[in-house]
């Protein structure tokens, strides 16, 4: 994807909002297609999870949704991340001795 032109987007979605909607699911179902199978899949379905809770929101609601979520996903990734940290420090520890 090119850079990310945030007023661009912004200016969509005031002037047309389906059109803005129609180029956020374009967007999405091509970064998607790029992904493997075994990363696609999790990630569509978390996908349309988002979406349900989203269906019929107002935009202050849908926006409090999304940032609940994103925020529960940096924790997810931030275990991760640590639980990779704790693995390769043991490994160097193992290699060490």
């Amino acid at each position: 994807m090119d850079k990310f032109d945030f007023d661009d987007w912004a200016e969509l979605y005031q002037r047309d909002p389906a059109a803005f909607e129609a180029r956020r699911q374009t967007v999405l179902a091509l970064e998607l297609a790029k992904a493997s199978p075994s990363v696609a899949e999790p990630a569509r379905a978390t996908l349309r999870r988002l979406e349900s809770q989203l269906a019929g929101k107002d935009d202050a609601a849908r926006i409090q949704t999304s940032m609940l979520w994103m925020a529960a996903s940096m924790r997810l990734l931030s275990a991760k991340m640590q639980d990779l940290s704790d693995t390769v420090g043991k490994r160097e520890q193992s290699a060490l001795h």
